[in-house]
């Protein structure tokens, strides 16, 4: 009989977990309206359907800034290759740059990550909005060079659509004063 009220208890507890943690899923409802603030909705959609068990809000933008630090780590790694493959001084001149933005990329969604933990959008979207601006740098330095590494350019883009995603987020997010 005690493990019978043991066994009860526990499928008690489980489906009471179940039943609050699907109550706080992101709905499509709410991803339609971060996405229709977006400048690419499609990406958007396709990006937050893939990230659909997010639990709330809140882990909806760690998870978009995972990818979108992950992307940048990528872009970083990549233009390091290129710098100690031997490109032509000018070139090299313009990847040295986006490399440099990148670096700051990088710094700058480690602090959106603690502004994130710490409850606080605001400081979050503060930061990356910078972190768009380095890979908005980028693209500019190497979009005059003659041949451009095609790698860095699509994950540029595609860290300005993915921080895009993250500051409509960032506004759902409660403020710190």
């Amino acid at each position: 009989m005690a493990a019978n009220l043991r066994n009860n208890a526990f499928l008690s507890s489980l489906m009471l977990i179940l039943l609050v943690g699907s109550s706080y899923a992101i709905t499509s409802s709410e991803m339609s309206t971060i996405c229709d603030k977006t400048l690419d909705r499609a990406f958007c959609l396709k990006f937050l359907n893939s990230k659909s068990a997010s639990p709330n809000i809140q882990a909806l933008a760690k998870t978009t800034l995972d990818a979108t630090q992950a992307r940048a780590t990528q872009t970083s790694k990549r233009l390091q290759s290129i710098i100690d493959g031997g490109v032509d001084p000018r070139s090299k001149l313009a990847y040295r740059s986006c490399m440099d933005e990148y670096e700051n990329t990088i710094e700058n969604l480690d602090e959106a990550f603690e502004h994130l933990a710490s409850g606080d959008g605001f400081g979050m979207n503060m930061k990356v909005s910078a972190a768009l601006d380095g890979a908005d740098t980028c693209l500019d330095d190497v979009k005059r060079l003659r041949s451009v590494d095609a790698s860095v350019v699509n994950n540029s883009k595609g860290i300005k659509k993915l921080c895009g995603i993250a500051l409509v987020i960032s506004n759902m997010l409660p403020r710190r004063s």
